[in-house]
């Protein structure tokens, strides 16, 4: 079996977004791509592109979740 990747042009009819628009899904790794060794082509997979990938939403930010502030039962 065989893996079939897709150009970011065939990813761009697909989706009806520019070439642009799929860098910056790339780059925010929203869709899996990789460039082979030796080689200016970018490869996607095609199975990352889905309406959920595309438009789920992100924080800004990397921080997810906060420690909880837990105090000792000596300092209360």
């Amino acid at each position: 079996m065989y893996l079939q990747y897709i150009s970011r042009q065939e990813a761009a009819k697909r989706t009806s977004l520019s070439e642009r628009q799929i860098d910056r899904l790339i780059r925010d790794n929203r869709i899996r791509a990789f460039k082979p060794k030796f080689c200016r082509r970018v490869l996607i997979d095609p199975n990352s592109i889905t309406e959920e990938n595309l438009t789920s939403i992100k924080p800004p930010f990397n921080n997810f979740y906060e420690l909880p502030n837990i105090q000792k039962d000596d300092e209360k």
